[in-house]
C-alpha cells in the first residue's frame, strides 16, 4: 500500500542529548626541540674541525677553529691605536690647563683657549672610536672559534679542514632532542576542545606502532591560509624523545575536553546541499527538509547547534531518495 501511495521507506533515529567527544586523531610531524645551523661570523680558513656528524656536544663547545692570525694582528693594532689616542687625550688636557693659566695672565686670547678645549673634545672622541675598533677586533678574534649554541648533537658538519669560509657560510647543524615537538593541524571545533597540558598519544608506524606519550604544549589561534587548520604542538620528553627523528610522521590522539550535553544526531543523517548542512525530519509521516548548524563531531555523532530539538526523528537511511514534503514510511 505504501508503495502504491508513493511513500518512501526510510530509517530514522532520534535527536539525543549527549556530550560529543571528538576522537582527535590527526597526523603529526616530528621536529627537534631546538635546531640551529651555526654559521661563520668572520672570514677565515678552517684550521681544526673538532666534531663529527653524530657527535654529542655541550653548550659552548668548540665545533671549528678558524685561522685567527690576522685577527690577532688586528687586535694588536687596535690596542696600539687606543693607547696612542689615550696619550693624545692626556696631552690635549695638559695643553688646556696651561692655556687657561696663560689666559688668566692675559698672555693669550679666549679664542686660543677655545681651540684647546676643542682639541680635548676631539681627542676624547678619537679615543672612543679607538676603543670601539678594539672591541670589534676582539669580537672578530672570538668569532674565529665557532661554538655550539646549545647542548645537542652535531647532526651535520658542513666544512672540512682547509676550507675557506666567508661570513654566513654554514659550519654545522646542531639539534637538541632532549624533547621532541610533534606538530599537527586541527579543525576550529577540535582546537576549541584542546587545551595545553592535555595528555596526547602519538603512534608511529616507523616504531612498530608502539604508542608514545606526550602532552599538548600549545594550540594556535591563527589558522593556516591553505589548509584552514589550526596548529597544535605536542611535546614528547625523556627516553621517548630520544627515539624520534625529525620528519617522522605519526597519528596524534588527544583526549578532547568534554562539554555540557547538547542535541546530537548520527553522522549518517547529515548531508550538504547548496553549500548548507541539512537533514530530513519526519513529522506526521512527512519528510521535512531542515537546515542545521553543527558543532563538534566524532565517528558516530555530530552536535547540532541550531535547527533541531531533542526527540526529533531524523532520517539516517533513504534520505537521498527524498524531497521536501515527501510521504515516508518508517521501517521499524
Amino acid at each position: 500500500l505504501a508503495a502504491l501511495q508513493g511513500a518512501v521507506r526510510v530509517v530514522v533515529a532520534p535527536v539525543e542529548s549527549m556530550t560529543v567527544v571528538p576522537e582527535g586523531e590527526v597526523t603529526g610531524v616530528v621536529a627537534a626541540y631546538r635546531k640551529a645551523t651555526v654559521a661563520a661570523e668572520v672570514a677565515g680558513r678552517v684550521l681544526r674541525r673538532l666534531v663529527e656528524p653524530g657527535s654529542a656536544v655541550a653548550e659552548g663547545q668548540v665545533l671549528v677553529e678558524l685561522d685567527a692570525q690576522r685577527m690577532i694582528l688586528n687586535v694588536q693594532q687596535a690596542l696600539a691605536q687606543q693607547q696612542a689616542k689615550s696619550v693624545r687625550l692626556q696631552q690635549a688636557r695638559q695643553d688646556l690647563v696651561r692655556g687657561r693659566r696663560l689666559f688668566d695672565r692675559g698672555a693669550i686670547s679666549k679664542d686660543v683657549v677655545d681651540d684647546f678645549e676643542f682639541a680635548v673634545e676631539l681627542a676624547a672622541a678619537e679615543l672612543q672610536a679607538a676603543k670601539a675598533a678594539l672591541g670589534t677586533a676582539e669580537r672578530a678574534q672570538r668569532d674565529s672559534t665557532v661554538r655550539a649554541p646549545f647542548a645537542g648533537t652535531a647532526e651535520v658538519v658542513h666544512v672540512q679542514e682547509g676550507d675557506y669560509l666567508n661570513p654566513g657560510m654554514a659550519v654545522a647543524t646542531v639539534a637538541d632532542f632532549s624533547k621532541a615537538r610533534v606538530r599537527a593541524g586541527v579543525t576550529a571545533a577540535e582546537a576549541a576542545a584542546i587545551a595545553p597540558g592535555q595528555r596526547a598519544i602519538v603512534t608511529f608506524a616507523a616504531l612498530g606502532g608502539v604508542p608514545v606519550v606526550g602532552s599538548v604544549h600549545s594550540v594556535g589561534r591563527i589558522g593556516d591560509a591553505v589548509s584552514g587548520t589550526y596548529p597544535v604542538e605536542v611535546w614528547v620528553e625523556g627516553e621517548a624523545a630520544a627515539r624520534l627523528r625529525e620528519g617522522m610522521v605519526g597519528a596524534v590522539n588527544v583526549a578532547m575536553e568534554s562539554t555540557d550535553p547538547r542535541p546530537a544526531v548520527p553522522r549518517a543523517a547529515l548531508f550538504r546541499q547548496a553549500g548548507r548542512m541539512q537533514v530530513f525530519v519526519v513529522r506526521d509521516g512527512v519528510a521535512e527538509l531542515v537546515e542545521v548548524s553543527i558543532g563538534k563531531g566524532n565517528q558516530s555523532h555530530t552536535e547540532i547547534l541550531s535547527g533541531l530539538s531533542v526527540g526529533d526523528q531524523v532520517v539516517v537511511e533513504g534520505q537521498f531518495a527524498l524531497r521536501n514534503g515527501a510521504a515516508v514510511e518508517v521501517n521499524q
